[in-house]
């Protein structure tokens, strides 16, 4: 076993010659310092796991060359050893980072303790987290083999983002590794359970929260309160994203939160219209046919009637605004500033609807921004980069500024994303989509291992406007390219976000209901 490697700088160090013995004895390495200049030259020239460090010696005192091992190696744990219980004192070296302190006279057994304190603490994390991810994953496995219903998906997946953002703070690379295995194989059979069971959905009461019912049962019990109403979505957010969130809006909001199940294609002109509509595409289609059209090549144009698609499902559900909603899309700086200078006027509203696209954005710029995909190579990164956004955002400061009026939020997003590492294989006529995770058109030919094929369209709520359409989705991590170029297009596109197929983190979401503190 390596031995841990200890400087001791005391101007009394021969005094201390019992102590060092006795940590010998112990397995550790202990190097002595008579004074500071001497322990400063030492940790520049020696790798140490600890430093002993008096506070009261002639020269350099303890505070002094505390700063000085600071300035050459931030990282290494020092142990103040001191006469002095001054308050003001201890609090200056705890601002210079010392790791403990200990109060003269010392004892042998106080000194090991505090060695072993800090130098077996990250062992002992490392030991305790690998002992309660053997459990979690034993417990995950036994679902898995019990074959899970949709409640049990949303408590899988829930589960393994609070992994996630464990390893955000406490990072261990085997252990990561293998909680990484086990969300892709979860993905795997998640796609084959929504395979298997998506259709009947529709036709069985015992179903999850799907996306064209988030308004009835989140939104519509608000009206009876008579406070005013936010309806926030946030395009393309997932629950690991919202999770890393949830800590500030609880700073300033009770918060309720539920996961529901989007709709496929997980894309936003399919799952954020049945979100505003209350409709499945095939009705939206149906009842306003106007509104829907049949451009393939430009879909994103299907979102351009939102605010008339909430109000219309308002209506239909009993509820009459004199003055219809107040609707707000935020795609820029510009107009989220102008959201933040407008919010203190609804207070007299009944019901805003806010929708950012900030993070779609962001995924969507990746793509072409070498920057931005160094900055974000990984969930990890990506979790990272949007905690950062979300602080400095005009969308925090208007959550800070909605929290102080008698008012209530529904926020909640249409689809989440998925890196994808996977390419397979796709055939189709000319006149199809060209999502990367969802297709539909004419004589769709693709491996159907990686793939949901649905030959049935209105059976899976969708439209069609032919009875050869179909479509196709990809599962857990895979993405269609077409036989052409297919190196050229799997050189692009492998590792990149996109959203439209079937995954845990494209269909399962988050929906709370925020309520100001003291309100």
């Amino acid at each position: 076993m390596k031995k841990s490697k200890i400087l001791w700088i005391d101007d009394e160090i021969e005094m201390l010659k019992p102590h060092i013995l006795f940590l010998e004895e112990r397995n550790y390495e202990v190097i002595p310092a008579s004074n500071g200049n001497d322990g400063i030259k030492l940790v520049e020239e020696n790798n140490f796991d600890l430093v002993l460090l008096d506070e009261m010696m002639p020269g350099l005192d303890g505070l002094e060359t505390l700063s000085e091992i600071k300035k050459r190696n931030g990282s290494i744990p020092v142990v103040m050893v001191t006469k002095n219980e001054e308050e003001g004192l201890m609090n200056k070296a705890i601002s210079q980072q010392i790791t403990d302190y200990i109060i003269k006279p010392i004892n042998p057994n106080q000194v090991l303790m505090s060695i072993k304190k800090i130098l077996m603490s990250e062992e002992i994390r490392r030991n305790r987290m690998g002992e309660e991810y053997a459990q979690f994953s034993a417990w995950l496995n036994q679902k898995l083999f019990s074959e899970p219903d949709w409640k049990d998906w949303t408590e899988i997946f829930r589960r393994i983002v609070e992994w996630d953002i464990k390893f955000d703070e406490l990072y261990y690379e085997d252990i990561a590794q293998m909680h990484d295995f086990e969300r892709k194989n979860c993905d795997v059979e998640f796609s084959n359970f929504i395979a298997n069971n998506f259709k009947n959905w529709f036709q069985n009461a015992n179903h999850p929260t799907l996306s064209y019912e988030i308004v009835k049962k989140y939104l519509l019990p608000l009206f009876s309160q008579k406070k005013v109403v936010y309806f926030i979505v946030l395009d393309c957010l997932r629950l690991d994203q919202f999770m890393v969130f949830k800590p500030y809006l609880e700073q300033l909001f009770n918060i309720k939160t539920d996961l529901y199940i989007s709709i496929l294609p997980t894309s936003t002109p399919y799952s954020r219209n049945a979100i505003f509509s209350g409709m499945m595409p095939k009705d939206i289609a149906r009842v306003f046919p106007q509104f829907w059209g049949s451009n393939k090549e430009d879909e994103n144009s299907l979102n351009r009637y939102e605010h008339f698609f909430i109000d219309e499902q308002l209506k239909r559900l009993g509820i009459s605004l004199h003055n219809g909603s107040k609707y707000t899309k935020i795609l820029n700086q510009e107009e989220g500033q102008y959201v933040v200078k407008k919010i203190p006027s609804y207070r007299k509203e009944r019901l805003i609807v806010l929708v950012y696209n900030f993070l779609d954005l962001l995924l969507h710029h990746r793509f072409k921004d070498e920057v931005l995909q160094e900055m974000i190579p990984n969930d990890r990164a990506l979790r990272s980069l949007s905690k950062i956004w979300f602080l400095n955002s005009n969308f925090y400061e208007a959550l800070q500024l909605i929290a102080k009026q008698d008012a209530i939020i529904v926020l909640t997003t249409d689809h989440g994303s998925i890196k994808v590492q996977h390419a397979t294989k796709v055939i189709s006529d000319k006149d199809v989509t060209t999502g990367l995770r969802a297709k539909h058109g004419k004589n769709l030919s693709c491996n159907e291992r990686h793939t949901i094929k649905i030959t049935n369209p209105s059976k899976f709520g969708l439209p069609a406007e032919s009875i050869v359409e179909n479509y196709i989705f990809a599962k857990s991590d895979y993405y269609f390219v077409y036989p052409t170029d297919y190196h050229e297009y799997k050189k692009k596109f492998d590792g990149t976000y996109q959203h439209g197929g079937v995954s845990m983190e494209e269909m399962i979401l988050p929906v709370a209901i925020l309520t100001p503190k003291g309100k």
